[in-house]
């Protein structure tokens, strides 16, 4: 069953959203219309995502060898400009990313949530919301 929800994005510092070591730096971060918050962080050989309402404990907080994500980075051709990681947990991956339509100047974000390559949740963020987005570049393993 696919699940839904709508919207784009918020600044959240890690000290709003405890879900990342303190050494850690964020490099994507959004709220949902839900309120929730999506956030990936880098420290170095391991990556963290969580997710949850903002100031209290996430209610999903995985680390994941940096090793072990990859990214998808835009090859610079077509109206969408998008990018992405994917982080593995278990049979689990959640793919964090963003696109912009550069025809509508359309944003979106968010994450997709998929088990043995069946999509199970789509994720947006709220885009009534600022948010924090350092995946184009990010020096990760492309997906294969």
């Amino acid at each position: 069953m696919k699940k839904t929800i709508m919207g784009l994005a918020i600044v959240c510092s890690s000290s709003a959203f405890a879900a990342c070591p303190s050494n850690s730096k964020t490099i994507f971060s959004c709220t949902t219309t839900n309120n929730k918050v999506i956030q990936v962080c880098d420290s170095g050989n391991t990556i963290h995502y969580a997710f949850g309402k903002a100031n209290i404990s996430p209610e999903l907080a995985i680390s994941i060898p940096r090793n072990k994500v990859t990214t998808y980075q835009w090859q610079g051709i077509g109206r969408y400009e998008n990018y992405a990681i994917n982080i593995p947990n278990g049979k689990t991956i959640y793919r964090v990313n963003e696109g912009f339509d550069k025809i509508t100047h359309q944003l979106t974000a968010g994450v997709e949530v998929s088990n043995n390559e069946k999509l199970l949740a789509t994720v947006e963020c709220n885009p009534n919301k600022k948010m924090i987005n350092k995946l184009q570049g990010i020096n990760l393993r492309s997906e294969m």
